[in-house]
């Protein structure tokens, strides 16, 4: 073979292969960057066996299991979810809502299930928790173990925050945002129970969620071959 065709063909072969390599590395940061801007979550399903698990406590198990379905529920923050009192519960006519002190002190009104508002009022009225006391009387290192339990003895993969950038507790705050706004489909009604200044952050939520849809429509093909 000719030396200068040989040179040229390797020449050829070196921008065809860093050609390549350039749209690997392309490829690699749009899927980074598409991941970074995913809001890790979990199911319904999975919060509701992690409530299970955590119910078995002997001592604590409905106070747990509560604390767990509180979070999800209200979209809460887990210092907003343990300053609650009996009295935070209000029923309008449209449904229950939760008094609940926000970032900054910032006073705050969310909206909880019916079936949730329940079981706090019978378990207070059990518990013979006052008016004015807090519902969950734990700090948040308790709560965070409470949760990190239920994971761990639901057999569900715990978030990290080095991996997930979001903690065990956060992520129910997460988990019931998406849920809500799967069920309702109203992103506006969504940012106001996170309480976000910023519609855009609430987006990553609808992101999240068309992305997991889309999945699944994807996923139910079958070329049937």
């Amino acid at each position: 073979m000719d030396g200068k065709y040989q040179t040229t063909l390797m020449i050829r072969a070196g921008n065809t292969a860093l050609r390549n390599k350039t749209s690997q590395v392309s490829a690699i940061q749009r899927a980074e960057a598409g991941a970074a801007d995913y809001v890790p979550h979990v199911t319904a399903g999975q919060v509701k066996l992690m409530a299970t698990v955590a119910g078995q406590n002997s001592r604590h198990g409905e106070r747990n299991a509560l604390l767990i379905k509180f979070l999800f529920d209200g979209c809460l923050r887990v210092s907003e979810a343990l300053g609650v009192r009996p009295s935070d519960l209000q029923r309008t006519q449209d449904g229950w809502t939760v008094r609940v002190m926000g970032k900054g002190s910032k006073l705050g009104i969310v909206a909880v299930s019916a079936s949730t508002a329940a079981e706090l009022q019978s378990y207070c009225y059990r518990a013979k928790i006052g008016e004015n006391e807090r519902i969950f009387p734990v700090s948040r290192s308790q709560a965070f173990r409470i949760v990190t339990a239920a994971f761990e003895e639901a057999g569900l993969p715990r978030p990290s925050k080095e991996r997930d950038h979001v903690g065990g507790v956060h992520i129910l705050r997460h988990s019931g945002a998406i849920e809500r706004l799967r069920l309702t489909g109203n992103p506006r009604a969504t940012q106001n129970q996170l309480r976000h200044r910023s519609a855009l952050t609430t987006m990553r939520y609808l992101k999240t969620l068309s992305a997991d849809e889309s999945l699944k429509f994807q996923q139910g093909v079958d070329f049937q071959w």
